[in-house]
């Protein structure tokens, strides 16, 4: 099984967002998250995706619907879609029905060379 290179998991409440998220001292709009079940004490990866902006904001919008998450920051919007592109190679999460979607104004591809979205 691949290292997904993500910090966590943390359970997904609001308590823990702002401890690991809104107090960050390495915070960036830019980050890579998963989001999954949290069972005798493993992590499994259910949901992947990518955020330009508030990360907090973001993962509040899935208190409920899964009990854990891993996230990391990253200087740039391409190295934060690099990571969820090959977090959704990697593990194939089950609730991701698509391929991710290259930021708004943007020409990226997926870094995956065997991906139909890549260059």
């Amino acid at each position: 099984m691949p290292s997904s290179g993500l910090l966590g998991p943390y359970p997904l409440d609001e308590a823990h967002i702002e401890q690991y998220i809104a107090q960050a001292e390495d915070w960036s709009s830019a980050s890579a998250f998963a989001l999954g079940p949290l069972k005798d004490g493993r992590f499994f990866i259910r949901r992947v995706g990518h955020g330009d902006g508030d990360l907090g904001a973001i993962l509040k919008t899935y208190i409920g619907q899964y009990e854990g998450f891993k996230f990391k920051f990253f200087r740039s919007t391409r190295s934060a879609y690099d990571k969820e592109c090959r977090l959704y190679h990697d593990f194939n999460p089950k609730d991701n029905e698509d391929h991710p979607v290259k930021p708004k104004n943007t020409k990226f591809t997926c870094p995956v060379p065997s991906c139909i979205h890549a260059e």
